[in-house]
Formats: C-alpha cells, sequence, structure tokens
C-alpha cells in the first residue's frame, strides 16, 4: 500500500528513539500543502484508524486519509531553512 524511502525510513527510526512511549507513527495530509504529510508519535490508536506495517514500524492512518497513500511513497526531504517534511509523491 504504502512505499518508505530510505531517508523516510531513517528519519522516522531517529525519532521514535527519541520517545519513550510512542509505538504508532501516525500520517495525515496537510490540509493547506498539496502532498505534503504531518508525521506525528503517538502511543495508541483511535477507533477510526487502520495499522500499516511497513519494515517493523507501525503506521496509522485514519480511515478516511488512507486513499491518499495507497500505491505512494513516502519520502522525507529536509528544507534548507531547517523545517523538516515528509511529503507523498
Amino acid at each position: 500500500m504504502l512505499i518508505l524511502t530510505d531517508a523516510a525510513k531513517t528519519e522516522i527510526q531517529k525519532r521514535l528513539e527519541l520517545s519513550e512511549s510512542a509505538k504508532f507513527i501516525r500520517l495525515q495530509m496537510r490540509k493547506s500543502c498539496f502532498m505534503k504529510v504531518k508525521l506525528t508519535l503517538e502511543g495508541t490508536m483511535e477507533a477510526n484508524d487502520s495499522e500499516i506495517v511497513l519494515d517493523d514500524l507501525h503506521f496509522i492512518i485514519d480511515k478516511g486519509e488512507c486513499h491518499y497513500f495507497r500505491n505512494k511513497k513516502l519520502d522525507f526531504i529536509p528544507d534548507q531553512t531547517g523545517f523538516k517534511q515528509f511529503e507523498i509523491i
């Protein structure tokens, strides 16, 4: 369903190592930026979430947003100004 680039996987693993309680990686589309993804670390799932396990990483996506990620690639592109961003390509 979703493909991870090496850059995205590395960045996500770094963030998980810094967290003491996060188990899940929530992916949400940013409503104001086309194809930009908001990524947050969370300890639990919500009732309307779907879980996707890729490379031992547990992603959760709201069932209403799953179609945005189907057959897409998640990439991490560090911005030169220091704003780190994930995007769907």
